[in-house]
């Protein structure tokens, strides 16, 4: 079949091995009219000797010690209009050009490229390990992967910088290549398009040519990274709270109708008025581009930084590895602080990651894809989310568009294990149990080799069962959940919430006794005995405990924890002796937010006596006022 000519552009990559297996892969895959130009780095002398007696390629010496000029070097010295750009440490398969080339045969298209072992984006492809022993079984497995995939192709947003093969008149009227190529430019002129039938494996090494080099020494240490819409009633807070530990503050804006904008200025923020495509991993990288700090510090809007400063810049300066777990503290869907505390990547070097997936986003390395996760976690560093209380839920909506960003990510080229326990979390939150329980039962019957996601499919199929009171059917799940969780404590926590439900305060009680302080389950999750307090302190009060209760409860409130409602504390408190004025006595200044936000659906008489107390405590208190406001219009 014959197919459009091509100027293939190398740029010279790996070791000497995966180098040389870079070019013997790709000759016999070539046609007569194509041509292939190789850019050397000046300082890879080990690779020089591979290109000695090729006749047919050309070989480009570079000392930019940069993959941009390199790749603009090669699309100066080449002549076709149809430019592939590929990664020195790739093996390419049998007729990979072809379906490049039959994806621009049609004159919309302007960029495409073939799945791809160890990449970035939509292109990426996980081969089992067998398939990458040898070349011969590459091949073998290419072979197959081709006969399966034939004559499919996706339009994305964008590709990664492995392997693309673009038309040169559009990448010209982009402006030219860039370390991560220009999509938004080239989506603007046509589609931008995966050819299924092709494979490449990537051979992963750190002397990989895409690898960015580290950002110099004198640039800002840390950079904040912000994706906003419509966030004046919070953004503030958090600017604020940022301003000691960060060297700039970037805000990319999706599209806010409010004073979002304004108020990011106001408080020194570089913004970028920017667009909003229902993807957070692109938005996410949009942000991270504007930034130029040596490491990145991802925050939402609706985040509190709290911490020490001078140490959690000290830990950065000295570190060596290129990730740093935080903690996420989340308030509940009442105001409450005992949702428990995630362990998140949310500071990375700035060169290595990027975000990948369109819910749920995940931190992977910018070039491999690969999942960057952590095992050192940033101490004196913490985030309080609010996004979950009640009133952000009802305001912002999250629920629908979490199930609407779900539902579009079907289609995405992704783990479809992971976009279906995306799917059935965000069909229980929108209350669709029966498709949530549905859709966990199918991943389920996949038997996903990934652990974590089956323990995600467990562990969200209990709760849809424990949302419909099947308790039955809830135990039954939670058997097979400690058979592959590491940790009891999820399947604990779900139990007690069964017993207390079927009124087994007793046996709710005996299975709490054994929490831990502080430590992390399979999901980075770290179970405390606050993460079911509430649980607790009921189980107490019902059993007619009630001193013991009142006094779980004083406990909570001193640690600034908040396990219930106002008006299920004032209960337990009048019954301990006392009342709801205690709170505004034992609560630390740094509760406040989070008490205040909870009084939004309280009886008005209840939340007028607690504002007294407070007020009496934190006279002139603005935070007291600004809720004080809320509640009374």
């Amino acid at each position: 079949m014959s197919r459009l000519p091509v100027s293939v552009i190398v740029t010279a990559s790996g070791s000497a091995d995966d180098f040389r297996a870079c070019l013997d892969s790709l000759r016999p895959t070539l046609g007569v009219r194509d041509e292939v130009l190789c850019v050397v780095p000046a300082d890879r002398t080990d690779l020089h000797g591979i290109l000695r007696g090729n006749p047919w390629l050309r070989v480009l010496h570079d000392d930019s010690g940069d993959q941009v000029r390199r790749w603009e070097a090669g699309l100066a010295a080449t002549r076709h209009p149809i430019v592939v750009l590929l990664d020195g440490d790739v093996l390419v398969s049998a007729h990979w050009l072809d379906p490049l080339a039959q994806a621009l045969d049609d004159p919309e298209v302007v960029a495409v490229g073939p799945r791809c072992h160890h990449t970035y984006g939509p292109q990426n492809a996980e081969l089992p390990d067998e398939a990458m022993e040898r070349v011969a079984t590459f091949n073998a497995y290419a072979r197959q992967w081709r006969q399966e995939n034939s004559g499919r192709f996706s339009t994305v947003d964008a590709l990664g910088p492995v392997c693309v093969a673009v038309r040169r008149d559009a990448l010209d009227r982009a402006g030219g290549p860039t370390s991560d190529l220009p999509y938004e430019r080239l989506r603007e002129q046509g589609r931008i398009v995966v050819a299924h039938g092709a494979l490449v494996a990537h051979v992963v090494t750190d002397l990989c040519s895409l690898l960015l080099p580290d950002v110099p020494d004198g640039a800002p240490l840390l950079s904040a990274s912000l994706i906003v819409k419509d966030e004046e009633e919070v953004l503030a807070a958090c600017l604020t709270a940022l301003r000691d530990f960060v060297d700039e503050i970037v805000v990319y804006d999706t599209g806010s109708t409010d004073r979002t904008r304004e108020i990011a200025r106001e408080h020194g923020a570089r913004v970028i008025e920017g667009y909003w495509n229902d993807h957070f991993a692109d938005a996410r990288n949009r942000s991270l581009a504007h930034c130029t700090g040596q490491w990145a510090f991802v925050v939402d809007a609706d985040e509190i930084v709290t911490g020490d400063a001078a140490s959690v810049r000290a830990q950065l300066a000295a570190a060596t590895r290129p990730t740093f777990l935080v903690g996420v503290e989340s308030e509940g869907a009442f105001g409450t602080s005992a949702d428990g505390r995630l362990m998140s990547v949310r500071i990375f070097r700035r060169n290595r990651a990027r975000y990948f997936r369109r819910l749920h986003e995940q931190v992977v390395d910018r070039v491999f894809g690969e999942y960057l996760i952590s095992s050192q976690t940033l101490n004196d560093l913490t985030l309080v989310h609010s996004g979950y209380t009640l009133l952000r839920i009802t305001g912002k909506d999250k629920a629908a568009r979490n199930l609407r960003l779900a539902e579009l990510s079907t289609d995405d080229v992704d783990s479809a294990e992971s976009k279906l326990i995306n799917l059935a979390r965000s069909q229980l939150w929108a209350g669709q149990t029966a498709e949530a329980i549905e859709n966990c039962r199918k991943g389920l019957a996949e038997n996903p080799a990934n652990l974590l996601e089956r323990i995600a499919f467990l562990t969200t199929l209990a709760a849809c069962y424990e949302q419909e009171s099947r308790y039955d059917e809830v135990r039954s799940v939670l058997r097979d959940l400690r058979e592959v969780s590491s940790s009891p404590f999820a399947a604990d926590e779900i139990e007690a919430r069964v017993c207390f439900a079927e009124q087994d305060f007793a046996g709710a009680l005996a299975l709490i006794q054994d929490f831990p302080d502080g430590e992390m389950n399979d999901s980075l999750f770290v179970v405390t005995r606050s993460r079911v307090a509430e649980i607790e302190i009921r189980s107490l009060y019902s059993l007619g405990r009630h001193d013991e209760a009142a006094q779980q409860l004083r406990e909570s409130v001193r640690d600034g924890k908040l396990p219930l409602s106002v008006a299920m504390m004032a209960e337990v408190l009048r019954a301990g002796g006392t009342g709801i004025a205690e709170v505004a006595a034992l609560l630390p200044e740094s509760g406040l937010r989070t008490l205040l936000l909870s009084t939004a659906s309280e009886p008005d008489g209840l939340v007028d006596e607690l504002l007294d107390a407070l007020w009496q405590r934190y006279t002139g208190s603005a935070a007291v006022l600004a809720g004080a406001a809320r509640i009374g219009g």
